[in-house]
């Protein structure tokens, strides 16, 4: 009879219940193993084997084992690797990271940067096991992470600098939003309701609520901004809208907008001044007029 003993010092009766429930699935698919467990010191061993059917048996082991370590230590090891390589961060500040970390291992239709499928990382583990119970009859789950998944691990670590870079990422982006909501407090308002949309070829078209196109007289300076390359046309919007500061910006055909950030950094920016508008007298008569009254960025 093939027997091997594996061994738990962590939450070791959640795990245990975990392997067990494991093997009275595998009995009924054929596979019958026999287990008990024992506890020497603070490590919870659980004695495994079964009399044929070996291969079956180390391949059934492993994927248990594998999915045990992913779903019990993976978020363990993510708080680990966090904590010690960006102890600057606060407290706050690691939990966002850890959490960035997991949603991107949790992301399993689409590959992300710095992330990876979880059945890749499954079979990672697995094939390291498989290897192990070639000439081991002991598996300590704990020193069998530490010494023999040093790949799975480093996937952990390129991970965590992804979900790092993430967080990095939107706190500049929210320091920036911050930034530009200040300009729009201290800014005069030059006109009381805007009306934004963007027409076929990708133009910004401005109109107060009059539907007279806004003076160019407010963005001569901003549009010669472009010749120098500093700015692009979203931008422009965004300084354009920021220099009329007005107390109302109604947005029409909002699905039509080709920059879906775009919409969503000036609706962060103008919180409470936006109102969406998805259908009315009014978009139809701006499409028809554009050709003909616009001020188009």
């Amino acid at each position: 009879m093939f027997l091997v003993a594996i061994g738990s010092l962590d939450d070791y009766e959640i795990i245990k219940s975990e392997i067990y429930r494991q093997f009275e699935n595998a009995k009924l698919e054929g596979i019958d193993t026999v287990y008990e467990d024992y506890q020497l010191g603070n490590t919870l061993f659980i004695s495994c084997g079964i009399k044929d059917k070996l291969e079956e048996f180390k391949y059934i082991l492993s994927d248990i084992l594998a999915g045990v370590i992913i779903g019990h230590y993976e978020s363990k090891l993510i708080r680990k690797i966090v904590k010690e390589n960006f102890f600057y961060l606060n407290g706050k500040e690691q939990a966002i990271v850890i959490d960035n970390a997991c949603k991107l291992l949790g992301e399993e239709k689409q590959v992300q940067p710095g992330g990876f499928y979880k059945a890749d990382r499954k079979s990672i583990i697995r094939r390291e096991i498989l290897k192990y119970l070639d000439t081991e009859k002991e598996l300590n789950i704990e020193g069998f992470i530490n010494f023999r998944l040093s790949m799975y691990v480093n996937e952990l670590n390129e991970t965590v600098e992804r979900a790092l870079e993430i967080f990095v990422a939107e706190r500049e982006y929210n320091e920036f939003i911050k930034l530009l909501r200040y300009f729009v407090e201290i800014q005069e308002c030059k006109v009381d309701t805007v009306h934004l949309l963007q027409s076929g070829d990708g133009s910004y078209l401005l109109y107060d609520d009059k539907k007279n196109s806004i003076s160019s007289e407010y963005f001569d300076e901003l549009r010669s901004e472009i010749l120098d390359d500093t700015i692009n046309y979203d931008d422009l919007l965004i300084s354009t809208l920021i220099t009329v500061s007005p107390n109302r910006i109604l947005i029409h055909d909002i699905d039509e907008f080709k920059n879906k950030e775009l919409i969503q950094t000036i609706s962060n920016v103008f919180a409470e001044r936006i109102t969406i508008c998805r259908s009315c007298d009014l978009c139809s008569s701006l499409q028809e007029s554009s050709d003909t009254n616009k001020y188009s960025l």
